[in-house]
């Protein structure tokens, strides 16, 4: 007897429109199974989760079904319930024809091992895909026009600046601010002279200011300093959020905007200095051969911990991990730890805490519900942002067309003018919000190629085969967070979803693929201190 599979989907905005719920569409599709005489194998389905991505557990997983058992049917109740992205459903049903399993819409009668079906198949889908596309790359094209002007193309405000109407009414430009631009002049004298960026943000809180409302940080400080906003310059178009890369520099829009608050010159003699006085501290010195430098924190006083050296018995020099803090004359009470020991016992942890198939698994089913949560929310403000921007249409047409049957005798004309330009502005933001949202990369997990059984092997193999210092502190560093120790304990936090990764082929990906760090929470592992009471000079020996 002939097998299916069946798969159901709907999401908010599609349910209103084609009034088919996910238990009709499962009943339809039981119903298209008995008249191809088959017998049903499994049945999955994602409750309000868009179709503009395959980043669906129901549906993986009724894919997944399909490759491993080979069922002669996999039953949708029609094209758009299975995708509404042409690039998924090309590769999806590739596959689904590479073992042999035939796609079959319930509500359609398109066979798609024809060309016939083929072609209309694929003129639906582009369809499904068009409208949100083709809002993106008009508003996109009247963007990239605006910045060539130097307009203020939206967003946070620099500090420093203030926005101004343009000439044309229409857009905004930058202008310096009288009571924040003498500030960010300030830093950049001081940045020239050598001062660090913490110092600059400590002088600037102890004098009272602020960065509107909130306190000077170092990063604030550094943000300032690395921009070119403050040359003056108007830069779009520079980075591809969706694919997470810069675009090439022949793509960037670079024009003078605005006044500048410092000079070409002074922007890259504070650069050069910034690159010189770099910070080491939160990073791996570069000569480091410890796994951990650069990812560890006292608990106690709250600075990071360095390595130091020692001299022992016959002149043996020791490395320790040490709070810099102390170091410094802050008497901290920490202990030293040996670095040797210490990395050698923090890697078992890992492996016995971190790197495991049970804590594998529960990250792709983390990193797979947290995926289609995301995908619903951008499917429920990509379509409230549709229907707002209809209903804004359609309020200026009615405008436009009184003005064109009335002319000047139009009632109310006096007032037109300035609702025309309200609704021309609620336009152009609706429009730019559904750029935003259009441009949003995917958090989308991958199809993993190895169990976790193995992937964890991998893993595990990588770090024992691992004869490179720095390649090694590299693979540790993109995991681990931070390492915060105190007398008692050890807090290790980790980036759970950069468990998953290309290394050891775990992840389909032709692009360096990673997830998007963030995209879960922290992952913590508490630690008793192993040294806790014992002789240092014995563990370092």
């Amino acid at each position: 007897m002939k097998r299916a599979v069946i798969y159901a989907r709907v999401s908010s905005d599609n349910q209103a429109e084609e009034g088919q719920s996910v238990d009709s569409q499962i009943e339809s599709c039981r119903r298209k199974v008995l008249e191809l005489d088959a017998a049903v194998l499994g049945v999955y389905r994602d409750d309000g989760i868009s179709g503009t991505t395959d980043a669906r557990p129901g549906f993986r997983a009724a894919i997944e079904h399909c490759r491993v058992a080979e069922p002669d049917y996999l039953v949708v109740w029609s094209s758009s319930r299975f995708a509404r992205n042409q690039r998924d459903a090309i590769v999806h049903k590739e596959s689904l024809r590479g073992v042999g399993t035939r796609l079959v819409y319930a509500s359609q009668g398109i066979d798609l091992w024809t060309d016939e079906g083929w072609l209309t198949d694929s003129v639906q889908q582009i369809f499904d895909e068009a409208y949100s596309r083709q809002v993106s790359k008009d508003t996109r094209r009247s963007m990239i026009s605006a910045a060539s002007e130097g307009y203020f193309m939206g967003g946070r405000v620099p500090f420093g600046y203030q926005t101004v109407p343009a000439a044309d009414g229409r857009h905004k430009r930058l202008q310096p601010h009288p009571e924040e631009s003498p500030v960010v002049q300030s830093m950049f004298a001081a940045s020239a002279r050598q001062v660090g960026a913490y110092a600059i943000a400590t002088n600037l809180n102890g004098q009272g200011l602020t960065l509107r409302g909130k306190p000077w940080t170092k990063g604030a400080i550094l943000h300032i300093l690395k921009s070119e906003v403050y040359m003056g310059e108007v830069i779009f178009n520079r980075f591809d959020r969706k694919r997470e890369r810069r675009r090439p520099k022949g793509e960037w829009v670079r024009v003078k905007g605005h006044d500048e608050l410092v000079t070409p010159e002074q922007f890259d003699q504070v650069q050069r200095g910034l690159a010189e006085r770099m910070p080491t501290e939160g990073r791996a010195p570069a000569n480091s051969e410890h796994a951990f430098a650069g990812l560890m924190r006292c608990a106690l006083c709250g600075s990071s911990l360095v390595i130091a050296t020692g001299t022992g018995r016959a002149g043996k020099v020791y490395s320790y991990y040490a709070c810099r803090g102390d170091l410094q004359g802050k008497k901290c009470t920490f202990k030293r730890l040996p670095a040797e020991a210490f990395d050698r016992w923090m890697m078992d942890e890992l492996m016995r805490h971190v790197f495991t198939p049970e804590n594998l698994r529960g990250v792709i089913a983390q990193l797979d519900t947290a995926a289609a949560d995301w995908v619903k929310d951008r499917a429920r403000r990509r379509s409230a942002l549709v229907l707002e921007l209809r209903g804004v249409e359609g309020r200026r047409a009615k405008l436009y067309d009184a003005l064109e049957t009335h002319g000047k005798d139009t009632p109310g004309i006096s007032e037109m003018g300035p609702r025309l330009r309200e609704l021309n502005d609620q336009v152009r933001r609706l429009e730019l919000a559904l750029v935003q949202i259009e441009d949003e990369p995917e958090p989308i997990v991958g199809q993993i190629s190895v169990s976790a059984d193995e992937a964890v092997a991998v893993m595990r193999k990588m770090v024992a085969d691992c004869e490179s210092p720095k390649a090694l502190r590299a693979f540790v560093a993109s995991i681990v967070k931070e390492i915060v120790v105190d007398l008692a304990e050890l807090r290790v936090d980790y980036h759970p979803e950069c468990l998953i990764r290309e290394q050891g082929a775990m992840v389909h990906s032709t692009k360096n693929w990673l997830p998007v760090v963030g995209l879960l929470r922290t992952g913590r592992v508490l630690l008793a201190h192993p040294f806790k009471g014992r002789s240092m000079r014995r563990l370092a020996a």
